[in-house]
């Protein structure tokens, strides 16, 4: 064979190799872009969707054109539900859970204002975890699939083989961009095992020198806060604006977080700095959204309630627990949170105001006391945490 017919098969070959892998790909559809063919046992199950969401999700909610979506860090993404039937007009909007893990308020801050200006949108639940501006992406570039990645590349390759390996009926994410994260993890499935996910989670919220019994602060402090700034608030009033300029309504959530959290924020000396955060974030959103309040609220899960206090020697498995660790809650805790947004169907959170803040305030005290006269384990289990943290605590 001469030279340059070797030449010619071999890039012949190369190229044959190139048309099989991105047919492979495309076929196996690892990243849940394509979404066809979607099989039961071949590919319906999408192991690698959870961790690549940053390169599919925008695409997709350009392709959706959602009209009710959820923005917000790993916490929205596992625990609120998109199909919720207030959320979504008893299923008269279509919906998808934009948020994403790891996401930090400066990547939630341009999702939502992405999602703003792109999508349809009547209605958006945005978890506030910020308020300042930042730089964001060309909407051009950030909505454009890279076909190069979800067809040609090596990550693609071996996301489509773990896919056709893994179709073990373990759900890990669902269509509207619902994530379960760890719930049906097989090494976190008893109680020892839920406790040390626990203390990996809160070990940066332990504080060497915890006062257990701390008396309640004077919150009257926290109408003192100053108000943001106008560079400190610019992100916020930003979505807000635009919020109104789009007829869209904005609820702004304060996430829910497990009562050993709230326990060690007060132990620590942080529940008074997190409150306040919370009023200037009202005292800003009240300012801003005017006579449109109709339109924008700010949504409070804080407090000592029993479906924040879940006991981690529960005798449960992880699938059937509400809280994963102490910040990351199941959809359950989700659709009673949506049903007090939108349904007012349960007694679980509250829109915050600042006439209702100090209201706010006494009322999780109030549950903080009852709930520990009713709940003895809490400073027992904390304690074990504590220690498998690597604080030592008696």
């Amino acid at each position: 064979m001469s030279f340059k017919r070797y030449t010619i098969a071999l890039l012949a070959s190369l190229l044959v190799l190139f048309v099989l892998n991105a047919a492979f790909n495309r076929i196996v559809d690892p990243y849940w872009f394509f979404q066809d063919p979607e099989i039961k046992g071949f590919n319906l199950d999408k192991p690698r969707f959870p961790r690549n969401e940053r390169l599919v999700k925008p695409a997709l909610l350009l392709r959706f054109a959602p009209e009710a979506v959820i923005v917000g860090s790993s916490y929205a993404e596992v625990g609120l539900p998109p199909t919720h039937p207030g959320f979504t007009d008893k299923g008269r909007l279509k919906p998808y859970n934009f948020a994403m893990s790891g996401a930090f308020w400066p990547e939630v801050y341009c999702m939502a204002q992405f999602a703003l200006e792109r999508a349809p949108l009547k209605n958006m639940v945005l978890g506030v975890s910020g308020t300042s501006a930042s730089p964001c992406p060309d909407q051009a570039d950030y909505g454009k699939p890279d076909y190069a990645k979800l067809l040609l590349s090596k990550n693609a390759y071996d996301a489509s083989w773990e896919t056709l390996r893994k179709q073990d009926a373990k759900p890990r994410i669902t269509r509207e961009g619902l994530w379960y994260f760890k719930r049906y993890e097989e090494k976190i499935q008893n109680d020892d095992d839920v406790a040390a996910n626990f203390a990996n989670e809160l070990r940066e919220h332990f504080c060497a020198t915890p006062e257990r019994n701390v008396e309640a602060v004077d919150y009257r402090a926290v109408h003192n806060a100053p108000a943001l700034s106008e560079e400190e608030g610019r992100g916020l009033r930003n979505l807000i604006r635009l919020a109104i300029k789009k007829k869209v309504r904005l609820v702004l959530l304060n996430y829910p977080k497990h009562v050993f959290y709230y326990e060690l924020s007060r132990q620590c000396g942080r529940l008074s700095a997190q409150w306040r955060r919370l009023w200037q974030v009202v005292a800003l959103v009240e300012a801003e959204a005017g006579a449109h309040s109709d339109l924008i609220q700010v949504w409070d899960f804080n407090g000592y309630r029993d479906a924040n206090g879940e006991q981690v020697h529960a005798g449960k498995k992880m699938p059937e627990r509400l809280w994963q660790d102490s910040g990351h809650f199941n959809h359950e805790i989700g659709t009673i949170m949506f049903d007090s947004i939108y349904s007012g169907g349960t007694a679980y959170g509250s829109p915050v105001t600042r006439q209702n803040f100090d209201e706010r305030i006494a009322t999780s005290e109030r549950e903080r006391q009852a709930f520990i006269a009713a709940n003895p384990w809490l400073h027992s289990e904390l304690n074990e945490l504590a220690r498998l943290a690597g604080f030592g605590r008696k």
